[in-house]
């Protein structure tokens, strides 16, 4: 009769315990859910950002266009860890950045498009003409807007990377994470 009754506590507890379980993975399930909607939010109101904040003008007050080069050159000099330049920007052949990686030369266009404006392959045609021209190993056309389905099928094979407005931003929060993590390791006081 005791063995029934251990049976019995023993399987309320497990009961409970499942219970317990699948409403705490609901729970994160949920927030996950919230969390990657609020992160979809937060791309597109960065890229509204980036895009303003870098558009280009006619107002002498906005800033110079090679800004928005010099902040994408910057994040992919952090996220490969490469040494990435901005051309002279004019004369440059459409070639807007030149990133020198371990294994070879790579160049990049950069187009900062509102994101009903997406980009054609005009330029994806340029860089692979540069690549050629200079024997570069491989090549990128960064947008804060989308491809053309021509020009995603343009790119296919030509070793091109087209990085659309959210990777972009994922690209440049791997670079803000991979600042922060250097930045730490430099002044752990606990290193010495």
């Amino acid at each position: 009769m005791s063995y029934v009754i251990v049976v019995l506590i023993v399987a309320g507890f497990m009961g409970f315990y499942l219970l317990k379980t699948k409403q705490e993975l609901d729970s994160i399930r949920r927030s996950a859910i919230d969390f990657i909607s609020i992160n979809e939010e937060m791309k597109k109101t960065l890229l509204v950002g980036l895009y303003q904040r870098y558009m280009k003008s006619e107002d002498p007050e906005k800033e110079n266009p090679l800004d928005f080069e010099r902040f994408v050159a910057k994040i992919m000099s952090d996220v490969n860890q490469s040494e990435a330049f901005v051309t002279s920007g004019s004369g440059d052949f459409g070639v807007d950045i030149e990133e020198k990686r371990g294994d070879g030369l790579y160049l990049g266009q950069i187009k900062c498009h509102a994101d009903y404006n997406p980009v054609s392959f005009d330029p994806i045609a340029i860089i692979h003409s540069q690549m050629i021209k200079q024997n570069a190993k491989g090549g990128y056309v960064i947008t804060t807007s989308t491809f053309t389905p021509n020009a995603k099928a343009y790119a296919e094979g030509l070793n091109i990377r087209l990085i659309e407005g959210r990777e972009l931003i994922d690209l440049w929060v791997r670079s803000l994470e991979h600042k922060n993590a250097s930045s730490k390791f430099i002044f752990n006081p606990s290193i010495a």
